[in-house]
């Protein structure tokens, strides 16, 4: 493992130890939120809500995820802090509960949601210029319902709101930090002008481009697209998809921003991606671990859910993933407590 500024996560280390002196039982409710498309059309948009409440947890499994928690117990009464979690292509809002479990053991509140045309029912975004446009505003305007609703609102910190996101997910939350999602980049990336068909096959394969059928390279520069939110002060980009986002634009993030990534990410090559997005941002903290591949951060113990290649439950031989979970929750924690100070 490689460390930048190793003082500085000396210091988040600590604060997670403190942290955990006061763990908060798990609550757990379904919920699900509305949100109109660019064409007046309105996505239905599920998702989950972990809350601290003083119910005890119990085990329960939501199809191959097993997760920790009381379902529909009362909440915790006062204001949290809040994370919003972004999944990656074709994921869940249910596949990173171990790390919404940890946050809120640590007094969070995580909200969860299931992109639509991104997820594992529904990919109809697959190739499309709005995948990486719209994502960030499902994640906004999930928070303005949030932050209007009866039920949520009383338990929300306001002015302490973070987002997590993997893959796909960290594209969108470096979105909301104020990087500017640039849909003609991929598509010139996975063209026979770009170096992705060589570099980076699977990024291009999950776009739909391969050699035999590349991406048409687009004949005019890109507009990139403005979907910074200001409520959002902190972000968390695990394996972060950077090539959606207009390079120049990366200089836009101002708020403290993580990002960890493997070293055997055959996924998103990490030159190109994380690697690319920590040398442009010189001041985020970066974390890289020379064992770990793309999938890292998602749930353990869920069994096979994909072709080699492409499944989420799978590591690079002899990586212990409840390992470095067990290392990353405390990480996280630790990184947001410091910046939602």
């Amino acid at each position: 493992m490689t460390f930048r500024f190793a003082s500085t996560l000396a210091g988040l280390a600590l604060a997670a130890l403190c942290a955990s002196q006061t763990s908060a039982q798990v609550g757990l409710q379904r919920e699900s939120w509305t949100v109109q498309k660019a064409d007046g059309a309105a996505d239905t948009v599920p998702g989950m809500v972990w809350y601290p409440t003083a119910a005890s947890s119990e085990a329960h499994r939501f199809g191959p995820f097993q997760v920790q928690a009381a379902l529909g117990a009362p909440p915790t009464p006062g204001r949290h802090p809040l994370v919003l979690f972004s999944h990656g292509n074709g994921g869940t809002e249910i596949g990173h509960a171990w790390l919404a479990e940890t946050l809120v053991s640590a007094g969070y509140l995580v909200v969860a949601i299931r992109h639509p045309g991104s997820n594992y029912q529904d990919m109809s975004a697959k190739g499309r210029p709005i995948y990486f446009t719209e994502r960030p505003r499902h994640l906004t305007k999930v928070l303005d319902q949030l932050l209007a609703s009866e039920r949520w609102a009383p338990l929300i910190d306001a002015t302490r709101i973070a987002a997590v996101g993997t893959s796909a997910g960290g594209h969108t939350v470096l979105a909301l930090a104020g990087a500017r999602p640039d849909p003609t980049r991929p598509a010139r990336h996975c063209s026979v002008q770009g170096r992705g068909l060589d570099d980076d096959v699977t990024m291009c394969l999950q776009g739909g481009f391969t050699k035999a059928q590349p991406a048409p390279a687009p004949q005019e520069p890109g507009q990139p697209v403005d979907r910074r939110d200001p409520r959002i002060r902190a972000v968390v980009a695990d394996s972060p998809l950077e090539m959606g986002l207009a390079a120049e634009s990366l200089a836009g993030i101002s708020v403290p921003l993580l990002v960890q990534y493997g070293a055997l990410d055959d996924n998103l090559v990490p030159r190109i991606h994380a690697e690319a997005l920590c040398a442009a941002l010189p001041k985020a903290t970066c974390y890289r671990d020379e064992r770990a591949g793309h999938h890292a951060i998602f749930q353990t113990g869920t069994g096979r859910l994909g072709p080699p290649g492409l499944d989420p439950a799978a590591d690079p031989d002899g990586f212990d993933r409840a390992a470095w979970q067990a290392a990353a929750g405390p990480r996280i924690t630790a990184f947001l407590n410091a910046a939602l100070r």
